[in-house]
């Protein structure tokens, strides 16, 4: 009882906050001593040396209205020096600006130190307050700073917007792209939360593509330092990330182009997997259209599609008859039949220009011991010159359940190793034959992982070996580019390779882009951005 009236007595209204910020003129008012500074409840640690005692804090209010979890609040930032602290309370809020003295019961919420309980809440003026000016290293050397407002005057690269909408928090990292630890950029970056983002975007706006890509930068932030751990801001301000479209596709010049995709579940039945009604399907066949449409491939090597039962509609024929819709007759593509149909719900397809390339023979799925997911394999000739093209997808990352022992290559790490050596097996029979050979498509595994050593100790070539390290990455998951998608050959093919290219036009892009009907309004776009989870890859052969 006694803290409720003290609460009452103290803490005022909406009306009484606005006449204490009133302008040149109002009086000042007196603020009490504090029984501690707010450096003392930070302290230098994780948790506050002071934890579970009651203080009186004096300070001015550098955030409001605020949250710390499912906690709202605001942040008081000591006038004199750079410390802060999170006041939680679900009343009325003071202003930004406002000095006051509070008084309540030093907690943790969610690893950020903070003043819960309150039971007193007493206005003391107005005061100016500015962000200090800091430069963000590594969290472990900021401990010290925890609640503090600060201006970072440094290059902030986007890095993740998968939680923008839902929870109005992205990652950055003042150290450039993260990459994953297969690639060969990868290495330990450090990856911090931005909340508060909700009011720094908006769909609808022309330029949000490239606002919010990922590798997007901004060279300043100005915001509350959370946590350390894990390291978290909150934006005080608007931030504006930006970052250049896509690079366009290199023109073919005559060359022999094979160009390879994962289409992200094209499945004809609605259901768990791809499209939800047929309302989506429209949506998604018309960006995967536009993005086919652009490649101006050959030969499309695809994966994940739905593999239905004998009889049944085709989900590769149906979006084959979409996209030869958009070409002219010349430039139309044929789909590669099999005699027999592989197991599981995905399977792979090749497609192919009769004009410009012939199919020598049917094509055929492999099947061996340690392959989760039978190959397609197809026989070209083009220019006279003889070709096997397979479209390949490895076992994937996600984990399945139950509990699982995960390496630094990620879940199913062991079946993808067995995958890569029974392919080694394929290669040396086909190459016994007289087959060069193309092996392209989703390999869920980045160059320096045991599946691309495996292969290339089999005798193929990495295509993108002289692509810049920077640029190889079709996927990005937590964060971290990744390079998944990959195309191998055998040396005379290798040796007649023009160009390889990853058209990022997907990995980057927000997941609000694709085709679902639950996204923000006005994001959908029937164009080639967003049209996959994974970029498509493509090489140029000397024809």
């Amino acid at each position: 009882m006694r803290r409720a009236i003290l609460r009452a007595r103290v803490l005022t209204s909406a009306a009484s906050w606005a006449l204490l910020r009133c302008g040149p003129g109002a009086p000042a008012t007196w603020c009490p001593a504090p029984s501690a500074e707010i450096s003392e409840v930070q302290g230098n640690t994780a948790a506050s040396p002071l934890l579970g005692q009651r203080v009186e804090l004096n300070g001015v209010v550098s955030a409001a209205p605020a949250r710390v979890g499912s906690r709202r609040g605001f942040f008081l930032q000591a006038q004199e020096a750079r410390s802060g602290i999170f006041i939680a309370d679900g009343g009325p809020l003071p202003a930004p600006g406002d000095r006051v003295h509070v008084a309540g019961t030093v907690a943790e919420l969610g690893g950020v130190t903070a003043l819960a309980g309150l039971e007193l809440l007493q206005p003391c003026g107005r005061a100016r307050l500015e962000p200090g000016e800091h430069e963000l290293g590594s969290a472990a050397d900021t401990e010290g700073w925890q609640g503090s407002w600060l201006r970072s005057r440094q290059t902030w690269t986007l890095l993740d917007t998968t939680e923008l909408w839902s929870r109005g928090r992205v990652r950055v990292s003042a150290q450039g792209r993260a990459y994953a630890a297969g690639h060969p950029l990868g290495a330990q970056t450090e990856l911090w939360t931005l909340e508060g983002m909700s009011a720094s975007v908006s769909p609808g706006r022309d330029d949000h593509f490239e606002r919010l890509r990922l590798g997007a930068q901004t060279s300043e932030l100005t915001a509350v330092l959370l946590s350390t751990s894990p390291p978290t801001l909150l934006a005080t301000e608007p931030v504006e990330f930006r970052a250049p479209p896509p690079a366009s596709l290199a023109p073919r010049a005559g060359a022999l182009r094979i160009a390879a995709l994962n289409l992200d579940n094209y499945f004809l039945d609605p259901g768990e997997r791809g499209a939800a009604s047929p309302r989506e399907l429209a949506r998604q066949r018309a960006k995967l259209v536009a993005a086919l449409s652009q490649l101006d491939a050959d030969i499309l090597a695809l994966n994940e599609l739905e593999n239905q039962p004998p009889g049944a509609s085709d989900s590769a024929a149906d979006l084959l008859t979409a996209l030869n819709a958009q070409l002219p007759p010349e430039l139309s593509y044929a789909l590669s039949t099999a005699s027999s149909a592989p197991e599981g719900a995905l399977r792979s397809a090749i497609a192919y220009r009769p004009r410009r390339v012939q199919a020598s023979g049917t094509a055929w799925f492999a099947s061996a011991p340690g392959l989760t997911r039978a190959p397609l394999l197809q026989t070209f000739v083009a220019a006279g010159r003889s070709l096997t093209v397979a479209a390949l997808h490895l076992k994937s990352k996600v984990c399945d359940g139950g509990a699982q022992i995960v390496g630094p290559e990620g879940c199913g790490a062991e079946t993808r190793r067995g995958e890569a050596r029974a392919l080694g097996a394929l290669v040396a029979q086909l190459r016994a034959e007289a087959h060069e050979l193309l092996l392209i498509g989703d390999f869920n595994s980045d160059s320096r992982e045991a599946p691309l050593l495996e292969l290339q100790r089999a005798g193929l070539s990495d295509l993108f070996a002289s692509v810049a390290p920077w640029d190889r990455y079709s996927y990005v998951f937590d964060g971290r580019a990744t390079q998944l998608d990959q195309a191998l050959a055998t040396p005379a093919l290798a040796a007649a390779l023009v160009r390889a290219q990853i058209w990022h036009i997907d990995a980057d892009e927000p997941e609000w882009l694709d085709y679902h009907l639950d996204n923000p309004p006005g994001s959908y776009r029937p164009d080639a951005r967003r049209c996959s989870d994974h970029d498509p890859i493509l090489v140029d052969l000397e024809p």
